[in-house]
């Protein structure tokens, strides 16, 4: 009788599906958006004190303006007022509004504005241009590898193909074009 009791509850538990995926994120401290233009990071580094990276892989030069930055809070959507630009070892940062995204490059900076003492965001979004750039959450592992990954691409190649099949970088995120986002929302 045992025996039949352990062979019933064991076959019930091999019919229960493993998980397959892991379930998404609704927070986290770091987001991420990759697609063959454009990588976007944000991480929050302490409490209140969020950090923006990205890489650009075009032949195109743009421009992010702090207020197209979206930080999703617990109750609101906050834009940055400035972006923090570290000038040198000894002098103090550089405070503008906007930062030029050239082509084939990479850059960090900080983002300041009213976050609190956040330690997790609730969403991320970019806007450059006529592009609207969604990032996604990330665990702190997932955001590592990624990381990784990203400081492995070589900017100075003439074609990126290369690089993305041996790190095997996905795509991550969702870009929509603002302009029809914008009318969609009226």
């Amino acid at each position: 009788m045992i025996s039949l009791l352990f062979f019933l509850g064991f076959s019930l538990f091999m019919q229960t599906p493993a998980p397959t995926d892991k379930q998404p994120l609704e927070k986290s401290a770091c987001f991420a958006f990759v697609d063959r233009d454009y990588i976007f990071t944000i991480e929050i580094v302490k409490p209140g004190v969020p950090l923006l990276n990205f890489v650009s892989m075009t032949d195109m030069e743009g421009r992010i303006q702090a207020k197209d930055i979206r930080l999703g809070l617990d109750n609101r959507k906050v834009a940055p007022t400035l972006i923090s630009v570290e000038t040198g070892q000894f002098q103090q940062p550089m405070s503008v509004t906007s930062i030029a995204v050239h082509s084939r490059s990479s850059f960090g900076v900080r983002l300041d504005g009213d976050f609190g003492d956040t330690r997790q965001l609730y969403g991320a979004s970019i806007r450059v241009g006529d592009d609207d750039f969604r990032l996604v959450p990330l665990s702190r592992f997932d955001f590592e590898a990624l990381v990784l990954k990203v400081n492995h691409l070589n900017l100075g190649s003439p074609d990126f193909s290369d690089d993305w099949r041996v790190l095997k970088i996905e795509p991550i995120g969702e870009r929509t074009t603002a302009r029809r986002r914008d009318r969609e929302s009226r």
